[in-house]
């Protein structure tokens, strides 16, 4: 499912490429549908919500940002990242993936970077990135 395609509520079993089966399946405690709406609807970004961004966006992201030469946030040039997606857009993910890490007001821009590459390690995009 393509970041700017309408949400189909009736097919969740594969949705952004996640097996939700499988999910539910380890959880033991919600059925498909339900751990897909949790995600959604709970747990996931306002922007990943919204249809605004993608799931595979934030390996992107962050390999991008590994790339750059930026020592800090106001070095980056947040226009060019990535091309299918805003400049805007682009930080406003950033600010909110940093808020999922410990103590992230104490680390600097190369450490939140460096923490995040491990969570969005490149090596996952060809497995997060939708089948056509």
């Amino acid at each position: 499912m393509k970041a700017h395609q309408i949400k189909d509520r009736t097919n969740r079993k594969l949705r952004d490429n996640i097996g939700w089966e499988a999910i539910s399946d380890k959880l033991t405690t919600r059925n498909h549908k339900n751990c897909c709406l949790k995600w959604y609807d709970t747990l996931a970004s306002p922007l990943v919500r919204e249809g605004i961004w993608a799931d595979v966006d934030d390996y992107l992201l962050v390999e991008a940002l590994q790339k750059d030469d930026a020592v800090c946030v106001e070095d980056v040039d947040w226009d060019s990242l990535l091309d299918h997606r805003s400049g805007e857009v682009c930080r406003q993910r950033w600010n909110q993936m940093v808020r999922g890490i410990g103590g992230h007001r104490e680390k600097s821009f190369i450490e939140q970077v460096d923490v995040l590459s491990r969570r969005y390690c490149p090596e996952m995009i060809e497995y997060r990135t939708p089948k056509e």
